[in-house]
């Protein structure tokens, strides 16, 4: 199943068995899907990752720490939306950790309706962020259908270069160019140089 099918899910990371509990139980009467973790080393076992959302996770634990586990999850290019949350408020390791990536850091126990609020932002994130992913790599597999021929042809089309231009650049005429170019935009299904710039533009988002 796509990854952009599947229902978001908030991963909550703690040891504290206490807030894992009333995390879940109010964020999923706000309506999200929950799972809890008991420890990071839990977390990168039993994660699917393939699930969109988000992770709410605490900084100081028993062996791994939250920190190493984003360290870990950026080492793996995870684009999972990281809410920290600490029992201490430390503004450097808050700077520290947002530096890093972090979404957002919260001082336990945080305010239910401001974690729900930067909850449903962190998942919409990460949905509309693997949407466009999943665009540009589409549009990825449609470009690799031109041949390398009409692939070089494609980009002096999208600067702007005329029929006679790229023909001079390429050494060749300018017939094989307006050849060419008629393959590039039946495949790409565009219609001029401006869309073919945008079609290239997003594609390099993959």
């Amino acid at each position: 199943m796509s990854n952009q099918m599947l229902s978001p899910v908030v991963r909550i990371v703690d040891d504290d068995a206490s807030v894992c509990e009333s995390q879940s139980f109010f964020l999923q009467l706000a309506g999200f899907r929950t799972r809890s973790f008991s420890s990071a080393e839990d977390f990168l076992r039993d994660d699917d990752a393939e699930a969109p959302g988000c992770i709410i996770l605490d900084v100081r634990m028993g062996g791994m720490t939250g920190i190493e586990l984003q360290q870990e999850l950026n080492r793996r290019g995870s684009d999972l939306p990281i809410i920290f949350l600490s029992a201490h408020g430390d503004i450097e390791m808050a700077m520290s950790c947002v530096e890093a990536g972090a979404f957002n850091f919260l001082v336990k126990p945080p305010e239910p309706e401001k974690l729900q609020s930067l909850v449903t932002k962190a998942v919409e994130k990460n949905r509309m962020e693997r949407r466009q992913k999943a665009h540009a790599l589409n549009l990825k597999r449609l470009f690799d259908t031109l041949t390398t021929a009409e692939k070089n042809i494609s980009y002096q089309l999208a600067k702007g270069l005329s029929n006679p231009q790229i023909a001079k650049l390429l050494g060749i005429s300018e017939r094989t160019v307006q050849t060419h170019r008629a393959r590039v935009y039946g495949k790409l299904d565009i219609e001029n140089p401006v869309e073919l710039n945008d079609f290239l533009h997003e594609m390099e988002e993959a």
